[in-house]
C-alpha cells in the first residue's frame, strides 16, 4: 500500500489559501499548485489553448498567441453559463496533468502531498484526496483583498466571490477548516496546528493499516 497521503487545500478567492500554501512551502511540504498547472497546460498544451480560443474567441489571446487570463476572467466571472463552459474545457487538461504529477511523487515516495486547488471540488480532483483542508474568511475581507490584489472594481470582485461556494459548502466537506479572520501571524499558527493534527492522523492511519 502506498504511504503517500494526498491532502486537498482549497478555499474561496481572497480567503488566504495562497498564504497558507506559502507557509507550507517554507516547511518543505510538497505542493501541487493547480493554478500553476492551469498556466502550464494553457501554455504548453496547444490543444487546450485552441479549444479555449474556439469557445471564447481570439479576444482571449495576447498578440503572441498566449492566453490573456484577465480577458478570459471578464468573460466568465459573473456568468454561470460561461464559467461552466470554461470549466468543461479546461478541467480535463488540468486533471490529467495533476494525475501525472501525483503518480510521479508517489514513485518518489513522498509521504505527504498538498494539492492546492481553488476549484478542488468543481474540477472533481477532490476524489484523489485522502483529506481536504479549507481556508475561509469573512466576505468583506475577501472583497477588499481581491480588489487590491487583482486591481479589480467592486463589481468585478463581487462577481468573482459570487461565482464561488459559501462557507458552509467548504466546512461540510473538509476534514479541517482554517478560519483566516485575524492576523498573518495567527494564520501561521493555525496552519502549524493543522500540520500537527495532520501528522498525528497520518501516523494513526498507517499504523492501523499495518496491523
Amino acid at each position: 500500500m502506498s504511504k503517500t497521503m494526498i491532502v486537498g487545500l482549497t478555499g474561496q478567492t481572497g480567503a488566504g489559501k495562497s498564504t497558507v500554501s506559502k507557509i507550507l512551502t517554507k516547511r518543505e511540504v510538497m505542493i501541487i499548485d493547480a493554478d500553476e498547472v492551469a498556466r502550464f497546460v494553457t501554455k504548453e498544451n496547444k490543444d487546450c489553448l485552441v479549444d479555449l480560443a474556439l469557445a471564447f474567441g481570439i479576444v482571449i489571446l495576447n498578440e503572441d498567441g498566449s492566453l490573456n487570463r484577465r480577458r478570459l476572467g471578464k468573460i466568465v466571472f459573473g456568468d454561470a453559463v460561461q464559467l461552466s463552459r470554461l470549466n468543461s474545457i479546461i478541467f480535463p487538461y488540468i486533471t490529467r496533468e495533476i494525475q501525472q504529477r501525483i503518480e510521479q511523487y508517489r514513485k518518489e515516495e513522498y509521504p505527504l502531498i498538498f494539492l492546492d486547488a481553488p476549484t478542488l471540488f468543481e474540477a472533481g480532483v477532490d476524489r484523489y484526496c485522502d483529506l481536504v483542508v479549507s481556508v475561509i474568511c469573512p466576505k468583506e475581507e475577501r472583497l477588499k483583498r481581491i480588489m487590491e490584489r487583482d486591481n479589480l472594481s467592486v463589481q468585478d470582485a463581487e462577481n468573482r466571490i459570487n461565482s464561488q461556494y459559501d462557507d458552509k459548502f467548504y466546512t461540510d466537506r473538509s476534514w479541517h477548516v482554517i478560519v483566516n479572520d485575524t492576523t498573518k501571524s495567527d494564520l501561521g499558527e493555525k496552519t502549524y496546528n493543522m500540520l500537527k493534527r495532520l501528522a498525528h492522523y497520518y501516523s494513526e492511519k498507517f499504523l492501523a493499516d499495518e496491523q
